[in-house]
């Protein structure tokens, strides 16, 4: 037997229209898929607007011409479960090129989400990763990329600038 309609969906078809038009304004072409939502939330908080495609950089603060990277990590895994420590990507062919790029943007913007809510959000200065900048370019002696390079959560805590406190979270980083 096929499937009945069970309910009207007009209302969130209306909320995403809006969430999607203000998404349409920071360049973010599609809100709901591949991190959009949190991805805007990140713009709108600082400002800044998305670099079309998915190469390069990924943001821009059109005020000062300085570009950053952008990271969401969500403290809960695809089954619902929390995450102590999830590892910060990057991306899955690090190569020199990446590296050399990686150090040329002014930070690198990290959003720690629960589900859809941030939990925190951290500005690490591009400075603050050369220990990893530098360990990459020696693996890189053996091989031609390494793939999707972890940055330690615990470090993000300890060397980067939290601009956005949920206190509701706390629980989540002790």
């Amino acid at each position: 037997m096929p499937l009945k309609p069970a309910g009207d969906i007009r209302e969130l078809l209306r909320v995403g229209d809006f969430i999607q038009g203000i998404a349409d304004d920071y360049k973010v072409r599609n809100v709901f898929d591949d991190s959009g939502y949190k991805t805007l939330l990140l713009l709108k908080y600082f400002g800044l607007v998305k670099i079309e495609g998915r190469q390069g950089d990924d943001v821009l603060d059109q005020k000062t011409g300085k570009h950053y990277e952008m990271k969401t990590v969500n403290l809960l895994n695809a089954h619902g479960q929390f995450r102590r420590n999830p590892g910060i990507t990057t991306c899955h062919h690090v190569n020199t090129d990446v590296i050399t790029r990686y150090r040329k943007v002014e930070a690198r913007i990290i959003g720690v989400f629960f589900g859809h809510r941030p939990a925190r959000i951290y500005e690490m200065p591009t400075a603050e990763l050369e220990q990893f900048f530098s360990a990459w370019e020696k693996q890189l002696t053996t091989r031609t990329h390494i793939n999707n390079p972890k940055i330690p959560f615990p470090r993000v805590v300890d060397l980067a600038t939290c601009h956005f406190w949920d206190k509701d979270y706390d629980q989540c980083f002790t």
